[in-house]
């Protein structure tokens, strides 16, 4: 490799404290160097690109794509189940996933984004009366998960009789636990199976009857694969990010509580500081991944093809090249072009939802709890050992 090549020698620690903050190792990393080899937890190395505008760039690099068929031979996931590894809207390129997001498209029509918008309210209000009743609590437990895991029910239409444990599918695909997370994987599918037999049979206005009975303009459906992948996309991608962005968005608050008190006098301010927030502590930290289809130069280093580039979201959302003093936490910035939700072809297809559920999370639980109040000490909050999403494990508070 040529000596101008700017790559980091040492991997990144992927250690308690770099769960805890990871802000200090992506300012170095970018200082440093704008793409860095490192190796993950679980597989080969990988090129980490970790400034803004390298990112921006990228993003619109048809020479990087998602497919893993582009993948080295030495590059295999082991925590993601082989059934969703084709017809998942998160995973294809090109026609086919243009394809794949006219049908998830489905699910955010401003029709379904209303009807959601009123039971994202009446679930907040239920989920914060039982917070009020207890005096406090876990807010991960008792708010962050179980909110958009009901919308996430709600938009399939899953039936109250058939159960399933999203939470802790999600959990444990996401843990680094090889083994609990092929379980969960496994549970995760057969329980979309049996889910698209029942809609089958007896379908009704919902996301995942459309998926069954639908057809795109060339009058062709979804095959049973492509309905397994997309739910499976859906409960994961969007469930999970949205769950660690509700808890460091709460967290921000609780930590930051002239901010907070800020909003309670100025609820018209919570769409903008929602943004900011997301920018500053997002969810969907190295969620970006691509394949070089082609040998390529990225940011002076010579990358070949097959291999793993990951466009660093939480390390682009905080460069300073980008954003002035960006670990400043300011409702009032100007600039809101953050990463979190992605751009183009592959941009989050449920941002606004997302979007619509934190600011309702925001608004409510500041304005119902005055005296809200984080329980430990900011420095004993536990973040689960993941370096796709980031959310913290448990957030105790009292109320009163």
């Amino acid at each position: 490799m040529p000596s101008k090549c700017p790559v980091h020698a040492l991997p990144v620690p992927f250690d308690e404290g770099y769960f805890a903050d990871p802000y200090p190792t992506y300012a170095k990393l970018r200082e440093d160097a704008p793409i860095h080899r490192v190796c993950l937890p679980e597989g080969p190395p990988v090129w980490l690109v970790t400034r803004y505008d390298d990112v921006a760039e990228l993003l619109k690099d048809r020479r990087l794509v998602r497919n893993r068929r582009h993948a080295n031979s030495d590059y295999e996931s082991e925590l993601l189940p082989v059934l969703v590894r084709e017809g998942n809207l998160h995973m294809e390129d090109g026609e086919l996933h243009t394809r794949l997001r006219r049908f998830m498209n489905f699910a955010f029509t401003p029709k379904r984004i209303a009807m959601l918008r009123t039971r994202i309210e009446q679930e907040t209000d239920r989920l914060l009366d039982e917070i009020e009743a207890r005096g406090g609590g876990d807010l991960m437990h008792l708010l962050a998960a179980p909110l958009p895991i009901q919308i996430t029910i709600d938009l399939l239409g899953i039936p109250r009789d058939m159960g399933g444990n999203f939470r802790g599918w999600s959990d444990a695909m996401l843990g680094g636990v090889i083994e609990e997370a092929r379980t969960a994987g496994k549970q995760l599918i057969e329980f979309i199976y049996q889910l698209v037999a029942r809609k089958r049979e007896n379908p009704d206005d919902d996301l995942m009857s459309h998926w069954v009975h639908g057809k795109d303009e060339e009058g062709h459906g979804l095959s049973e694969q492509e309905m397994v992948g997309m739910t499976f996309f859906l409960v994961l991608g969007g469930y999970d990010t949205t769950v660690g962005s509700m808890g460091s968005t709460i967290l921000a608050l609780l930590t930051q509580p002239d901010k907070a008190q800020r909003l309670r006098e100025h609820p018209e301010l919570i769409p903008d500081a929602v943004e900011e927030m997301l920018r500053w502590d997002g969810s969907a930290h190295n969620a970006l991944r691509r394949f070089a289809v082609e040998d390529m130069e990225i940011c002076g280093t010579q990358v070949k093809a097959g291999d793993t580039v990951i466009l660093s979201i939480s390390s682009a959302n905080r460069d300073p090249a980008r954003f002035p003093d960006p670990d400043v936490l300011d409702f009032d910035r100007e600039d809101k072009q953050h990463w979190s939700f992605g751009r183009g072809a592959h941009h989050c297809p449920g941002k606004e939802l997302a979007r619509i559920e934190i600011q309702i999370m925001v608004e409510k639980l500041l304005t119902r709890f005055p005296d809200l109040k984080l329980a430990i000490a900011r420095e004993e909050i536990e973040w689960r050992p993941n370096y796709l999403i980031r959310s913290p494990r448990r957030i105790p508070v009292t109320v009163r």
